[in-house]
């Protein structure tokens, strides 16, 4: 249901950046395009920034499971394997 859903989340922002750009590249600002082109690296900057912060968050997230101080550490093997990735003994691949 997570991939389903970060699946549509993805469309979703996809599609809201097309409409983002047809408003910020206006024939009036050609040939330069400043506030488009502005608006374009300032999102990536963002994009780039979040990307970051999801890693370092992944980097702790599997070191919290290996020490076992995830909040389902202790359960029994049947109560883990239905908790998908919230599984103590699954890991984030980076």
């Amino acid at each position: 249901m997570r991939r389903s859903v970060g699946t549509a989340f993805l469309i979703g922002f996809g599609n809201c950046g097309g409409t983002i750009a047809t408003f910020s590249f206006l024939a009036k600002d050609a040939p330069k395009y400043v506030k488009g082109y502005s608006l374009s690296l300032g999102f990536f900057g963002l994009a780039a920034i979040c990307c970051t912060l999801y890693f370092f968050a992944l980097i702790s997230e599997n070191r919290k499971r290996a020490e076992g101080l995830s909040e389902h550490s202790g359960k029994s093997e049947e109560e883990k394997g239905r908790l998908g990735d919230l599984n103590p003994d699954y890991r984030y691949m980076l």
